[in-house]
């Protein structure tokens, strides 16, 4: 052995201070958190559900939310994929895809302290599209969609709402009806002043996408218009939409979201692997319901349909 390897042994078999071996497993922690980090936001990442937004097609575990996180649906996230829709590489998302959503700084929830960083939702309506609630009953383009995937188990029956409610004089919406308390007359029940503070919150961006008013809309009664979703937003709702249940707080609270908003796409349930009907790993495709919506919006917007009680 030369005396350069000698020396050079002797220093690898050298005891390592107490500060080398602190640096050494810092750096190993370090480079452990750089890998996660960099796979959790251009690979893929998994969500937990919380909660019975999206019930009955996702199940959002029970109890407080550490035991819920445990018995809740797990779903995967692939993340290049938010990316690359964010560079323009893919295009929009699809009606009836399944996203993650950070929580809109108008969320009622958030108002009344009750946090969540993000809300797991469906797509309802993307960019153009036309989109109207009547009976609780969802109109895209002016087709009616199918909602046996909600419906179909018999456990989620949709509130009879309609949305959006307004209310013109002279061509100009006054009035606006929506599902949160001060967002609606208390008396009448209709529409509140379009200009009050809290409608202004709330559906602010909702007024702001309604679509024209047509010259035959009714003068100074509430009816049943149309939203034009904008550019670059979505309307998003969760599966369960009866309020008796739970229902979700969606896009009928605080309007359409923006896709930068958006976190990712669910695409598969990976977790728990079975439920006491069977497997629970699925993909979650859009439900077949939505392939029945035009491309393209009615000529003609449905409204008119009074409202008056």
């Amino acid at each position: 052995m030369t005396t350069e390897a000698r020396a050079r042994n002797s220093k690898d078999n050298k005891p390592k201070t107490a500060g080398e071996r602190f640096w050494h497993e810092v750096r190993g922690y370090a480079e452990a958190l750089a890998v996660a980090f960099l796979i959790v936001t251009f690979v893929f990442t998994t969500v937990g559900v919380v909660g019975s937004s999206m019930r009955p097609n996702l199940d959002g575990g029970s109890g407080q939310l550490p035991q819920a996180l445990f018995t809740g649906d797990r779903v995967f996230i692939p993340k290049f994929d938010t990316w690359l829709r964010r560079l323009g590489v893919l295009g929009e998302y699809d009606r009836g895809d399944i996203v993650v959503v950070r929580e809109p700084r108008n969320a009622p929830s958030l108002q009344e302290g009750n946090r969540r960083s993000f809300f797991i939702k469906r797509v309802i309506g993307r960019p153009g599209d036309r989109l109207r609630i009547d009976g609780g009953q969802v109109y895209v383009n002016g087709a009616a969609i199918d909602q046996s995937f909600i419906s179909g188990t018999g456990e989620i029956d949709p509130d009879p709402i309609d949305f959006p409610v307004v209310t013109v004089e002279d061509g100009q919406v006054i009035g606006f009806e929506g599902l949160i308390r001060g967002t609606y007359d208390p008396v009448s029940g209709g529409p509140a002043p379009v200009d009050s503070d809290e409608t202004q919150f709330y559906y602010g961006n909702t007024i702001a996408a309604l679509a024209p008013i047509p010259a035959d809309a009714p003068e100074g009664e509430p009816f049943l218009h149309e939203l034009v979703i904008p550019e670059e937003h979505y309307f998003v709702m969760g599966d369960n939409r009866e309020s008796s249940k739970g229902g979700s707080e969606d896009s009928r609270y605080f309007g359409p979201v923006e896709s930068i908003a958006i976190a990712g796409q669910a695409t598969a349930v990976i977790w728990p692997p079975r439920r006491e009907n069977g497997w629970n790993w699925r993909l979650l495709n859009p439900p077949a319901a939505f392939d029945e919506v035009p491309e393209e919006p009615a000529e003609q917007a449905v409204a008119g349909t009074s409202k008056a009680n």
